[in-house]
């Protein structure tokens, strides 16, 4: 078997592994019956794509089918692979997987006394809460902690702060004067209050003298609950000892409650800390939404030419910001005639009569190789025009997409020069998405050199990972 018969093997069966790979990962519908389906209505759905994942309890039992806009509201629908009890007074909510992981929906089955759900029925979702909520909350707090501050160092700092509380002394002797000329002028009522305490105390005297008969009755069960109450007036004298230390330290600025109740600094770099987290979280967001600004694809695919019994294989990556038609394509491929290397042996005979003949002896062999193409495209409504670098070879082409991207026609010229007197060469192409990952291919290759036998029509297969795809693998992985 030759180098590239070898490599077109190697890429066939790398093709099935992805696709079973796919086929495990995508849990595609072929040849089995849909699961049951199921609406939600949502008023917020950003981050949740179709094809993402809908769990129960953490249990995945089904996908996103479609993302529809009704009414101004955002309807889901779902398709449920997985026989799940509906009952009603569901829900749904749009969870995500870790911080940064992606989203999926998260059914809440309802009530376990409730009817099951119609068919049909459409539910109510719930929005989770936004990166920009939390960040507009942080803001809101460190605007809130800021004021306090400031409002504590105005109302009591400087010669402001020592006149307010002079004026507050003055207002605590005015009151207890006050207080004196009512107890003067109600000294009466007071001697009537007295007398009453004496007889309560009078009538306290003679049911102390019933309690201690009944003490001295129950002497035992009252030594222990005095000696209970002993340790536990023990203890809560611990515990006031403990905060009269600790409120001490406090006014005497020590610890770090001290020196953000007494100390003009720490409320300043409090401050500062406070700005300098709400910076952090705007860089953290910035760099999250430039990230989020590139799509990547991945596509992998063989193909087989029929006349000359050789396959080649092909492995691409396609790049393009988002809302932008340009995009950027790297593709390495096998070249299944290999790469021409011209040698030449120079052989010099010397002859007894002592003269010389040299003969020359030009070779042509062809070895495996490796084929680069890099090419810049731009896409117009439905058609698609690139060029740059095909298979070490300057050229073009053009790509003709309908069916909602699911077929595609492609013609490519490249290799313009043309060695030994070959014509350039073009390529004929169609290509079927049989599923958004999976597709098949066919055509005519080199067409132009037909009476050099170079010419071959050619059939094959291939798979894609798109950027949501990529996003689910890493998911997966982690």
């Amino acid at each position: 078997m030759s180098q590239a018969a070898k490599v077109g093997a190697f890429f066939l069966i790398a093709l099935v592994l992805a696709g079973i790979l796919i086929w495990k990962i995508e849990d595609l519908n072929l040849g089995r019956a849909p699961g049951r389906g199921i609406s939600v209505q949502f008023d917020d759905v950003a981050g949740l794509k179709e094809k993402s994942d809908v769990r129960m309890a953490g249990v995945l039992v089904g996908k996103v089918a479609k993302i529809r806009l009704v009414g101004g509201k955002a309807v889901v629908d779902l398709e449920l692979t997985r026989d799940v009890a509906l009952r009603e007074g569901a829900s749904a909510s749009i969870q995500s997987l870790g911080m940064l992981g992606d989203k999926y929906v998260e059914l809440i089955p309802g009530p376990v006394a409730a009817a099951a759900l119609q068919e049909g029925a459409t539910l109510k979702g719930e929005a989770p809460v936004s990166f920009d909520q939390i960040t507009k909350l942080a803001r809101d707090i460190e605007v809130d902690i800021r004021d306090i501050t400031s409002n504590l160092k105005t109302s009591l700092g400087g010669a402001l702060g020592e006149e307010r509380l002079t004026g507050i002394v003055d207002n605590v002797l005015i009151l207890s004067q006050e207080l004196r000329k009512i107890l003067e002028s109600n000294r009466a009522n007071i001697d009537a209050t007295t007398a009453n305490f004496k007889e309560f105390s009078t009538q306290m005297t003679t049911l102390v003298d019933r309690i201690d008969k009944l003490v001295a009755s129950n002497s035992g069960n009252v030594t222990d609950s005095i000696s209970n109450a002993k340790q536990l007036t023990a203890k809560l004298q611990t515990t006031v000892d403990n905060m009269n230390a600790i409120t001490g330290r406090i006014a005497e600025g020590q610890g770090t409650v001290g020196q953000l109740v007494q100390s003009d600094e720490t409320s300043k770099n409090l401050n500062e800390a406070l700005v300098a987290v709400k910076e952090g979280v705007d860089s953290l967001s910035g760099a999250m939404t430039k990230v989020k600004k590139w799509n990547l694809d991945l596509g992998l695919r063989a193909e087989y030419l029929t006349n000359h019994d050789k396959g080649q294989g092909f492995f691409s990556v396609d790049l393009a910001k988002v809302g932008e038609s340009r995009f950027y394509r790297l593709e390495l491929s096998s070249e299944p005639f290999g790469v021409r290397r011209d040698t030449s042996t120079i052989t010099t005979t010397t002859y007894p009569d002592g003269h010389t003949e040299t003969v020359r002896q030009d070779q042509a062999e062809f070895k495996d190789s490796i084929a680069i193409s890099a090419e810049v495209g731009y896409r117009l409504g439905n058609w698609v025009g690139r060029a740059g670098v095909i298979q070490n070879s300057g050229g073009a082409g053009i790509d003709y997409m309908t069916l909602k991207d699911r077929l595609r026609f492609s013609a490519e010229m490249w290799d313009i020069g043309g060695e030994d007197g070959l014509n350039p060469h073009a390529k004929l192409s169609g290509r079927y998405y049989f599923s958004p990952s999976v597709f098949f291919i066919g055509g005519w290759d080199d067409l132009l050199n037909t009476k050099a036998n170079r010419d071959s029509l050619f059939v094959g297969a291939g798979v894609r990972w798109g950027d949501d795809d990529m996003k689910y693998l890493a998911g997966a992985v982690y």
